[in-house]
């Protein structure tokens, strides 16, 4: 007794020494003073706002001649800037070319698309209002829409996902009105129905501003790979609650639709650059972000695409005009398609073990219209890395810096821009959280650690209202400072950085055992002591992977290690005596398939499973608090590494994402196994 006594003062003790300089902690700690300040003076708001203004100029498709002309202004910007190796990167747009679990896509080609409602007079059509214009609001188009020149009358058919949708209307020959997105109702609609094309009103993604303003228009979708050949013509959700209430009124209300557009082959094309490292130039910090979506599209995601550019811009300035040297290792940007171009080019890259870190920026510039919260996510679980908490300590400086200076202090980082706002960042650190090309990146495939930067909500995302007038100047800034700040630090990163990182990374186990220990109240069963188990062996990952970027020593090892064994008396658990039988299968990753199950407009599990087989599986329907169906799915997957049991990897989502049934977790492992995805040791 005690011994478990000392052991229990030691680490109170422990954990009261880091407290107390926590209050103290500081990013300067980690990166030289003088150095924030360079980067901070260099960034430019405004820079970035101008080239986000040509940028939403453009309805960038993948592969599309609008999205070349986008990719042709940042390569113009580099070479202006005066980056190493810039250079187009070419991939097939062919509808058949697999890059891992990608399937390529082929380009979408439009020439012209416009919707009238008409009406009948004299033996001819009228025309009344015009309701959809490719040439004025291509996002009036749903995308992958194909040609037709067709005049017919509307029927209204919901959300037309259920047989009541359908009952008792004749589609035959007409135009159908939907809440859902046109993908969602073309087999049943079109292909069995006999409709002739859709009118789609299906809202943005749900945030508390869900369906308040009418006036917005939503990014169309049809398959990239159809089984029936149509179109999908997308109008706000005022304009269709009018038409419904004049079909609700018994009036026959004629549109007539020509779309001019088709399917054929060519090329994605990816512009690349490298501000080229010295000593270990081999070896490179990644930035990525999407260039693709529709006009105007400027927090999703010409906001991000610009703000690695303002990186480029700012540390290749200061290292031309001799205000910093040369990084240790070599910075690459890349501005793919989304989610399919990181595929795709991790797939062809000839060694992604010299990638060492990614950092993601999607949607980093909406101002307070878009009522957006800013976030950076460290990533998932199945691949800890002290780069998350290096990302979170550069988000608490902002944090602290901005809000001290919209309070009223002088401070001595503002990072505000002339042209933009004033309010603190208020960024929320989070662990995973998924949707963009990040995910490619962390992906069991390949497991490069890094940071997402990104806004959620924005109630204009994916809409017409998604405007360049939207985004704040000093937000900009402010994510180029953070990322170029991260890159600056992890491109230079050597031994003299272990202890200041170890430091970081003690603080934040700290912290993170207070979480752990409140999480364990929800559990039951074995699952606190499982949990608690997990929580010390993804910290000693998290040590363990600073040999990715300096020789760790074993003293500074072991001090570290002793440290987490010094917090085990305060995290003890009472384990209940009961015995729940473990599935002890393990599974290897099958090296040949490359990529996450699910891609951008391709589904690799659905393309080898089936929708039905898919629609069995029950983890993909689980949800918590914490995580949802392909969260779980994702970080399943992720977690397959030949050692770990079903058992484990069960165990291992409990601790990400609260409760799931470990047969939930067998079943899709079965499931990828069935496909050749995993295999049994």
């Amino acid at each position: 007794r005690g011994y478990l006594m000392n052991k229990f003062l030691t680490a109170v003790f422990v954990i009261l020494m880091v407290a107390s300089t926590h209050a103290t902690a500081d990013l300067r700690e980690l990166v030289d003073e003088n150095v924030l300040s360079v980067i901070a003076a260099e960034t430019s708001g405004e820079a970035a706002k101008r080239n986000l203004d040509t940028i939403t100029l453009q309805h960038r498709m993948r592969s599309g001649t609008q999205f070349d002309a986008a990719t042709q202004h940042i390569f113009e910007r580099l070479r202006d800037y005066g980056l190493d190796e810039v250079e187009y990167l070419h991939f097939a747009a062919d509808g058949k070319t697999m890059y891992g679990t990608q399937k390529s896509r082929p380009v979408w080609a439009v020439k012209s698309a416009q919707l009238w409602e008409v009406r009948a007079q004299d033996g001819a059509y009228k025309r009344v209002r015009k309701l959809g214009d490719w040439s004025a609001v291509p996002l009036s188009l749903a995308q992958d829409s194909l040609a037709a020149d067709v005049t017919a009358a509307l029927v209204d058919i919901g959300a037309g996902t259920s047989d009541e949708d359908y009952a008792g209307k004749n589609l035959a020959g007409k135009l159908v009105l939907t809440s859902s997105q046109p993908d969602a109702v073309s087999a049943r609609a079109i292909g069995e129905s006999g409709a002739l094309g859709i009118i789609s009103y299906a809202p943005n993604q749900r945030s508390a501003w869900w369906k308040e303003d009418d006036r917005l228009v939503r990014w169309g979708h049809l398959s990239s790979f159809p089984t029936v050949d149509t179109f999908g013509f997308m109008i706000s959700l005022g304009e269709a609650r009018k038409l419904q209430s004049r079909l609700a009124a018994g009036e026959e209300i004629l549109f007539h639709a020509s779309v001019e557009a088709k399917h054929e082959k060519g090329q994605y094309r990816f512009v690349t650059a490298r501000i080229a490292g010295t000593d270990k130039a081999d070896e490179e910090i990644h930035f990525t972000c999407h260039l693709d979506h529709p006009r105007p599209g400027a927090n999703d995601n010409a906001s991000g695409c610009v703000s690695i550019l303002e990186v480029a811009r700012t540390l290749q300035s200061l290292i031309d005009d001799d205000v910093l040297p040369r990084p240790a290792r070599s910075i690459r940007f890349l501005w793919p398609a989304e989610i399919e171009g990181s595929i795709m080019y991790l797939v062809e890259h000839d060694d992604t073990s010299r990638i060492k870190a990614n950092i993601h920026m999607d949607m980093v510039g909406g101002g307070p219209v878009t009522k957006s919260v800013y976030r950076i996510s460290g990533g998932p679980m199945s691949v800890p890395s002290f780069i998350s908490d290096v990302a979170h300590e550069v988000g608490a400086f902002v944090n602290e810096q901005t809000l001290r200076y919209a309070d009223g202090e002088d401070v001595a980082f503002p990072l505000t821009a002339p042209e933009g706002g004033k309010e603190p960042l208020l960024a929320q650190m989070e662990g995973i959280s998924m949707g963009s090309d990040h995910d490619v990146f962390f992906e069991g495939t390949w497991r490069i650690p890094g940071m997402y930067l990104h806004e959620w909500p924005d109630r204009y995302i994916h809409t017409n209202f998604d405007l360049a007038a939207n985004i704040d100047p000093t937000k900009l800034k402010r994510s180029a400072f953070i990322g170029a700040v991260s890159a600056w630090f992890l491109a230079n990163m050597s031994g003299d950085d272990i202890p200041a990182v170890l430091d970081l990374l003690r603080r934040n186990a700290i912290s993170r055992s207070a979480g752990v220990m409140a999480f364990r109240r929800t559990l039951q069963l074995l699952d606190p002591a499982a949990v608690t188990e997990i929580f010390f062996e993804h910290e000693k990952a998290k040590i363990a992977s600073i040999g990715r970027f300096a020789e760790l020593p074993d003293s500074n090892h072991q001090h570290a290690l002793a440290t987490l064994d010094q917090l085990r008396p305060l995290m003890l658990v009472p384990t209940p005596l009961i015995y729940i039988p473990r599935d002890e299968t393990v599974y290897s990753r099958n090296t040949a398939v490359e990529g996450p199950m699910n891609a951008f407009g391709f589904s690799y599990l659905e393309d080898q499973l089936g929708t039905d087989k898919i629609s069995e599986l029950q983890l993909l329907q689980h949800t918590t608090g914490s995580g949802y169906g392909r969260m779980f799915a994702y970080e399943a997957l992720n977690l397959v590494d030949g050692q770990r049991t079903v058992s484990d990897i069960r165990d291992w989502l409990v601790a990400e994402f609260g409760a799931v049934p470990v047969e939930y977790v067998a079943e899709y492992l079965q499931a990828l196994a069935s496909i050749d995805v995993i295999r049994t040791n």
